[in-house]
C-alpha cells in the first residue's frame, strides 16, 4: 500500500525529528542585536513576494515551522516588515493558534543551523525553514540532503539575511521610484519689435461742383459767381478744408468724411484760379487746383431761353460721390435741391447700384429726371 501523500504517518515525522535533533547547530553566534543590521552579499538570494504595498509593505516567504512534537509542524506564510515579523498558518487546518506576530527588533538568539532558522521572542523559541508551497504537507527528504532541498537551504538563508538587511532586500524587490525628470526651462523667444505703423495717407477730395471738375483742369463758366462743393475723407478723422485760403463750410457725414462748400466766389472775366486744400491731423495735405474761365454771355434783344440748371448733377458726379463715401441719403438731398442733367437708363441704374446706390436713391433719380 502506498504511503499517505500528505505525510501524516508517524514514522515520517519521527524520522524528521530524529534528523533535526541529530544535526549539529552551526552558524552565527547568539546576539541580541543581530537583527539591527548586517553586511551580506545579497546576490542570488531567493527573492520574497512583496505584499501590502504601498500602505505597509512586507516581504513574504513560504515556510515550515518545527518543534513541539509531530503535531507541531505547520506550513504557512512568513511576512517580514520594517517593524514586525508575522507568521500565518495555512496548513494543516485547525492549527491557526500556531500563528504569531512579534517585533522584528525584539527577537534574540537569531541563528542558522543548516537549513533551519532559530530565534527567540517574548521568551518563546521559533524554529522554521523555507519550504515552497508545492511541498507543503509532505516531507520528501530532510533539508540539505538532496539537490531539490538546496533551494530550501538557500531560502532559509535568504530569510536570515532579510531579517538583518530588511531595507536592502526591500530595495531589491521594490526599488524606489526614479527621481522626477529635471524641469527644463525652455528659453523664451524674445518679443519681436512692434511693426512700424503704416505711414499716414493724405486726405481725399471729391468735387461735385462745378460739374466735371478735376485737378489742374480749366472749365468754362458763364455766371459771375461760383460755389465749390464736394466731399473730403481721411482715415484719421474729418479733415480741414480751405478754399482759396478761407475755411470751407463743413457738414459731417461720418466720423471720417464730410461734405464741404464755399461761399459764393465772385469771378472776374477771364481765368480765375481756385485752390482747394484738405489737411489732416498728421499735417498731410491734398491740393486740388482749378482754373475757371469766366466769359459773360453777350446781351441780345431776343428773349433769353430759360437758363440751364448748371448746378444739376450728371452721372459722373453721382458715381464719384458714391465712390467717395458720401452717404446716399445726402446725395438724395443734393438731387432734390439741384436736380440732375440726364434721364437714367438701365445701364445707369446698374452703375449706381455697383457704386453703392440704394433703392431710395434710384427712385429719387428716376423722379428727378428732366422731361422734354
Amino acid at each position: 500500500m502506498n504511503p499517505d501523500p500528505k505525510g501524516w504517518h508517524g514514522w515520517r515525522w519521527g524520522f524528521l525529528l530524529l534528523l533535526i535533533l541529530s544535526v549539529p547547530r552551526v552558524g552565527v553566534a547568539k546576539t541580541k542585536n543581530s537583527v539591527k543590521g548586517g553586511d551580506f552579499d545579497l546576490t542570488g538570494i531567493v527573492r520574497p513576494e512583496l505584499v501590502n504595498a504601498p500602505a505597509d509593505p512586507a516581504l513574504r516567504y513560504p515556510i515550515m515551522t518545527g518543534g513541539g512534537g509531530i503535531f507541531g509542524v505547520t506550513y504557512g506564510w512568513l511576512d517580514i516588515s520594517n517593524n514586525t515579523i508575522r507568521y500565518t498558518v495555512a496548513q494543516p487546518a485547525g492549527k491557526s493558534s500556531h500563528s504569531f506576530e512579534v517585533s522584528r527588533f525584539g527577537i534574540t538568539d537569531l541563528r542558522l543551523a543548516n537549513a533551519w532558522l532559530i530565534f527567540r521572542s517574548d521568551g518563546r523559541s521559533h524554529t522554521l525553514t523555507y519550504l515552497s508551497p508545492d511541498r507543503w504537507g509532505s516531507v520528501h527528504t530532510a533539508p540539505g540532503m538532496s539537490s531539490a532541498a538546496n533551494r530550501e537551504t538557500l531560502g532559509t538563508s535568504s530569510i536570515y539575511k532579510t531579517l538583518l538587511n530588511f531595507d536592502r532586500v526591500m530595495a531589491m524587490v521594490n526599488p524606489p521610484s526614479p527621481p522626477p525628470s529635471p524641469v527644463v526651462v525652455q528659453p523664451v523667444a524674445p518679443t519681436p519689435p512692434p511693426k512700424p505703423a503704416a505711414p499716414a495717407a493724405a486726405p481725399a477730395i471729391v468735387l461735385s461742383s462745378p460739374p466735371g471738375a478735376r485737378d489742374n483742369q480749366t472749365l468754362e463758366w458763364t455766371e459771375s459767381t461760383l460755389v465749390i462743393r464736394g466731399a473730403a475723407m481721411d482715415s484719421s478723422g474729418i479733415p480741414v478744408v480751405k478754399i482759396n485760403g478761407s475755411p470751407a463750410n463743413m457738414r459731417p457725414q461720418t466720423t471720417q468724411a464730410a461734405e464741404f462748400w464755399s461761399d459764393p466766389i465772385a469771378l472776374r472775366e477771364g481765368n480765375n484760379s481756385i485752390q482747394i486744400v484738405a489737411s489732416n491731423s498728421a499735417h498731410m495735405e491734398t491740393d486740388l487746383a482749378l482754373t475757371i474761365h469766366y466769359k459773360p454771355q453777350p446781351a441780345t434783344e431776343h428773349p433769353k431761353p430759360a437758363p440751364e440748371n448748371t448746378r444739376a448733377l450728371d452721372r459722373a458726379e453721382i458715381i464719384s460721390l458714391l465712390q467717395g463715401g458720401v452717404a446716399p441719403a445726402h446725395i438724395i438731398d443734393l438731387i432734390r435741391e439741384r436736380g440732375i442733367k440726364f434721364t437714367p437708363n438701365d445701364d445707369d441704374v446698374k452703375a449706381f447700384r455697383a457704386a453703392g446706390g440704394t433703392d431710395d436713391l434710384i427712385e429719387v433719380l428716376q423722379q428727378a429726371a428732366p422731361h422734354p
